[in-house]
C-alpha cells in the first residue's frame, strides 16, 4: 500500500520528515490523525522497530482510534500481539502509569499504587482542613486542590511552594500541600498530576532510567501539543533529548485548556525550545463547508496570540450559519429542538448532531425540552460512570485487594454493605493506625486478633477481611472472575435492593455494566487487576461514548474537542456566558474563550445554529436577566454569513456597526448589541470634557455601598469587595476571594448572604 497516495503535499512533507524536531500546525479537520498514523506507518516501513515508537494522544478514545488505524495500515490488529502490543500509544497519564508500574522501585513508589480521582482527593483535603482546624470559607476544598494542581503542573513541590509563599494564607496552603503529599504516600497513592510529575522527577533524578527510555523510544510523537502543560513539556523534552526525533501536531487556535495548566507557549515558542526545528502548516480542511470555515477564520483572526493560518476547503460554500435570539432559555430550547427535528426530516441520524454549550448547567432546559418531545439524547459530562456510587464502591474493594494501604478506599467500603462497624470502631482503627504505623486493613485485623471489638463488630470485621483476603490471594485471576467473586462475597446486589431507593434498577444496571467492562478487559488479555484499575481511573465519559446509538449528544464545547457532526448547535451565546464572565477582564483568557468558540464551530460539517437568550435566569431563583448582551463572537461572524432568526416577541433593528434587539415581550429590559466589546470605552482617571456623560448620583452611591460587602461568584465562590469603580454603567469590583484577588464586573456577582445582586 502506498502510504502517501491519499495525502496532500503538505501532509506528505510531514510524513516524510527526515528527522529532528518538527511542529505541524494542523488546522481543524485538516487530517492530523491521518498524518500521525501515516508517519508511524512510514517509520515502521522504513525499518524502525515498533518498540522504538512512543506516541502521546490527548484522549483514550484517540489512542484506540490511532492503534486501530495503524493496525489497518500495517496489516495487524491495533490491540493484539506483534506491532500493536509493542507500540506505546496512549495518553500522557496512561503512558506514565505504564512506565511507573515498570519503574516503581526506582521512583520510590509501590508498584500497586492507587490512582486518586477528584473525589478521593477531596476526601483527603477535607480531612486535613478539619484536622488543622482551618476555616472552611478560606480553605475551600476545590480551591485548595486547584492551587495544588497548579503547583504540580509547574513541577513546584511543597517545599518550594512554602519558600515563595507571600502571605500567612499561602503558608498555610503550603502546609496543607505538604501534608496532602504525605497522606498520598502513606496510602500508596498518586493523583493525576503526580502521574506525570513523578515520572518527570524520575527521569531527572535517575539519568540511567532517562537514558534507557531515551534510547528505547527513538521517535516521540505528540498529538494535540497545544494542550500540553509545563510538566508534559518537560516529560517530552526528557524523552526526546537523546535523539531529538520529536514530531508534534497541534493547533494554537484550538488551545482551550489554559484553566487546567495548558501552556500555549509550548507551541508559540517551539523553535526556541528545540533549536533547528521545522514548522509545517496543514490548512486544507476536509470536514466543513466553505461558509463554516469563513466564519471560523473571521472569528479567530481577532486573536493576537497565534502562529496564524487560514483554513480552506474544496467543498461548496453550503448553507449560511443561523443565529436565533430567543426570549429565554426555554424558548431557546424549543428552537434547538426544532432545528434537530429538521435535521432528522432531511434523512439524517440524530447521532450526527450535537448541542454544545459553555457550562454543564445549561443542559437543564435543553434536556427538559428533548425529554418532553421524545427526542433521544445523551448528556456528556454529568456524573461520570466511574464516579457513580455503586461503581466507586466496588472498585474500592478491588483497589484494597491490590493496595491495602489505600485508606480512602478502606473507609469507603468498610461498612458497605452494613457490617456493624460504626464510628466507635473507626476511632479504634485510626488509633491503631496512628500508634503502630500500619495500614487500615492491618489495624482492623489486629483489633480482631486481640479481641478488642464487640462480638457484633468482630463478626462484621471478619466478613470484610474475608472478602479482601480472598481477592488478594487471587490477583492473578482474570478480572471478570475476580469481580464476580467480589459480588458474591459482599452480596452487593442485595445491599442495593435493601436501600429501597427508586433508582435501584439503574444502579443494578451500572453494576452489570461494570461487570461487562471487566469482561471486556479480560477478553483483551491486556493485563492484571492493577492495569484494569488504572484504565478505569483514566477513562472519561467521552472515551466511553457508544458507537452506533442514534441519539443527539448534549455536551460542553470543551468535551466536544476531537469530535465532529453533520449539524452543530452552539447555545447560550451571551456575554458573561460564552465568553464566560470570568474571562472578560483578562485578554489572554478572552482569547482562550474565542478559541473555544472556534473549536465549537469547526465541529460541524454542514450546518450550524447559534443561539442566545434575551433573558436567562442564573443561580436558580436568585438570578434574573443576564443582561441580554449577545456574545461578541456572534458579531465577529461576517454579516453575509449569518442568517438571523428573531423571536416574535423581539424586534431586529439593524444599525451601523451593530444591531439592537428590542424587547416586545421580555419585560421592560432592552437588549443592546454593539461592536468593540474587546476594548470597552473607559474614561481615563481625572479626565473631563464637555461630551462626558455625568455620572449619576446613584452610581456614585453604589460604588461606596458595595465596598465591604460579601458577594458570590459562580467560579471563584464567596469573597469580599475591597474596591469598586464605575465602568460604563456597571461596577468593576475588586474582590478578595479565597483563591486570590480578582477584578470582576458587578453583573457577575450576587450578594453573598441574601442572594441579591451586588
Amino acid at each position: 500500500m502506498n502510504l502517501l497516495e491519499s495525502l496532500n503535499p503538505e501532509q506528505c512533507a510531514a510524513v516524510e520528515h527526515p528527522g529532528g524536531a518538527l511542529l505541524v500546525i494542523a488546522g481543524a479537520g485538516s487530517g492530523k490523525t491521518r498524518v500521525l498514523t501515516a508517519r508511524i506507518a512510514r517509520l515502521l516501513a522504513n525499518g524502525v522497530l515498533p518498540r522504538a515508537i512512543l506516541a502521546f494522544t490527548f484522549t483514550n478514545r484517540a489512542a484506540r482510534e490511532m492503534r486501530a488505524r495503524i493496525g489497518a495500515v500495517v496489516g495487524v490488529p491495533g490491540s493484539a500481539g506483534g506491532v500493536g502490543r509493542e507500540l506505546w500509544v496512549g495518553t500522557f497519564h496512561a503512558t506514565c502509569v505504564r512506565l511507573l508500574r515498570r519503574e516503581a522501585e526506582a521512583a520510590g513508589i509501590p508498584r500497586g499504587f492507587a490512582i486518586y480521582d477528584r473525589e478521593d482527593q477531596e476526601a483527603v483535603i477535607r480531612g486535613l482542613v478539619k484536622k488543622l482546624e482551618l476555616p472552611e470559607t478560606a480553605f475551600r476544598v476545590g480551591t485548595v486542590l486547584a492551587r495544588i494542581s497548579d503547583a504540580k503542573n509547574e513541577l513546584v513541590g511543597p517545599a518550594e511552594f512554602e519558600r515563595v509563599a507571600a502571605s500567612p494564607h499561602e503558608r498555610r496552603l503550603a502546609e496543607v500541600y505538604g501534608l496532602y503529599q504525605k497522606e498520598l504516600a502513606r496510602n500508596g497513592a498518586l493523583d493525576f498530576d503526580d502521574l506525570i510529575g513523578v515520572t518527570v522527577r524520575l527521569l531527572h533524578d535517575r539519568p540511567d532510567v532517562a537514558e534507557r527510555y531515551g534510547q528505547r523510544f527513538q521517535h516521540v510523537l505528540v498529538d494535540e501539543y497545544q494542550d500540553t502543560n509545563h510538566a508534559q513539556f518537560r516529560l517530552v523534552h526528557a524523552l526526546a533529548a537523546v535523539h531529538g526525533n520529536l514530531f508534534v501536531v497541534g493547533d494554537d487556535d484550538q488551545s482551550i485548556y489554559g484553566w487546567r495548566g495548558a501552556d500555549l507557549s509550548n507551541v508559540l515558542e517551539f523553535e526556541r525550545a528545540f533549536p533547528g526545528a521545522t514548522v509545517l502548516r496543514l490548512e486544507q480542511n476536509y470536514r466543513s463547508t466553505g461558509n463554516i470555515l469563513r466564519a471560523a477564520n473571521a472569528v479567530i483572526a481577532h486573536n493576537r496570540a497565534r502562529k496564524g493560518k487560514t483554513l480552506w476547503c474544496e467543498r461548496e460554500a453550503g448553507a449560511r450559519l443561523r443565529f436565533a435570539l430567543a426570549e429565554d432559555e426555554f424558548d431557546e430550547a424549543r428552537r434547538v429542538r426544532r432545528f434537530l427535528e429538521d435535521h432528522v426530516r432531511r434523512g439524517r441520524r440524530l447521532d450526527e448532531a450535537a448541542v454544545l454549550y459553555r457550562t454543564n448547567a445549561q443542559s437543564r432546559a435543553l434536556e427538559s425540552e428533548l425529554l418532553q418531545q421524545g427526542l433521544a439524547h445523551e448528556i456528556v459530562g454529568g456524573v461520570s460512570f466511574y464516579q457513580r456510587r455503586e461503581v466507586k464502591d466496588l472498585l474500592a474493594y478491588l483497589r484494597l485487594a491490590v493496595n491495602p494501604a489505600d485508606a480512602v478506599a478502606f473507609w469507603r467500603v468498610w461498612n458497605t454493605p452494613r457490617r456493624g462497624l460504626g464510628s466507635a470502631v473507626r476511632r479504634e482503627v485510626e488509633a491503631v493506625m496512628s500508634g503502630r504505623g500500619v495500614t487500615p486493613v492491618e489495624a482492623l485485623r489486629a483489633l480482631v486478633r486481640e479481641g478488642a471489638l464487640s462480638r457484633a463488630a468482630a463478626r462484621g470485621a471478619d466478613r470484610l477481611l474475608g472478602v479482601l483476603d480472598e481477592l488478594a490471594t487471587r490477583l492473578e485471576d482474570p478480572v471478570d472472575l475476580l469481580f464476580m467473586r467480589l459480588l458474591a462475597g459482599t452480596d452487593y446486589l442485595r445491599h442495593l435492593e435493601s436501600l429501597g431507593e427508586e433508582d435501584c434498577e439503574d444502579r443494578r444496571a451500572n453494576v452489570e455494566e461494570l461487570a461487562a467492562a471487566a469482561g471486556g478487559f479480560a477478553a483483551r488479555g491486556e493485563g492484571a487487576l492493577s492495569d484494569f484499575l488504572a484504565e478505569t481511573a483514566l477513562l472519561t465519559d467521552v472515551d466511553r461514548l457508544a458507537e452506533g446509538v442514534d441519539r443527539v449528544l448534549l455536551l460542553t464545547a470543551h468535551n466536544a474537542k476531537g469530535l465532529e457532526f453533520d449539524s452543530v448547535v452552539v447555545a447560550g451565546l451571551e456575554e458573561g456566558l460564552f465568553p464566560h464572565g470570568s474571562a472578560l477582564e483578562d485578554a489572554a483568557e478572552l482569547e482562550e474563550e474565542r478559541r473555544l468558540f472556534y473549536v465549537a464551530l469547526t465541529r460541524a460539517r454542514d450546518e450550524v445554529l447559534l443561539t442566545a437568550a434575551a433573558t436567562r435566569r442564573r443561580f436558580g431563583a436568585l438570578g434574573g436577566p443576564l443582561g441580554g448582551q449577545v456574545s461578541r463572537f456572534v458579531e465577529e461572524v461576517p454579516a453575509e454569513l449569518l442568517e438571523r432568526e428573531v423571536s416574535p416577541a423581539l424586534a431586529w433593528q439593524p444599525r451601523t456597526g451593530g444591531a439592537r434587539w428590542e424587547g416586545g415581550g421580555v419585560g421592560a429590559s432592552t437588549v443592546a448589541l454593539r461592536r468593540g466589546w474587546s476594548e470597552p470605552v473607559r474614561e481615563a482617571p481625572g479626565r473631563s470634557g464637555r461630551n462626558r456623560t455625568p455620572e449619576p448620583a446613584g452610581r456614585r452611591g453604589a460604588v461606596h455601598r458595595v465596598i465591604g460587602r460579601e458577594v458570590y461568584h459562580e467560579v471563584f465562590g464567596r469573597g469580599i469587595v475591597v474596591d469598586a469603580e464605575d465602568a460604563a454603567g456597571d461596577l468593576k469590583c475588586t474582590v478578595r476571594f479565597a483563591s486570590g484577588t480578582k477584578k470582576v464586573m458587578g453583573r457577575f456577582l450576587t450578594g453573598g448572604s441574601d442572594g441579591d445582586p451586588a
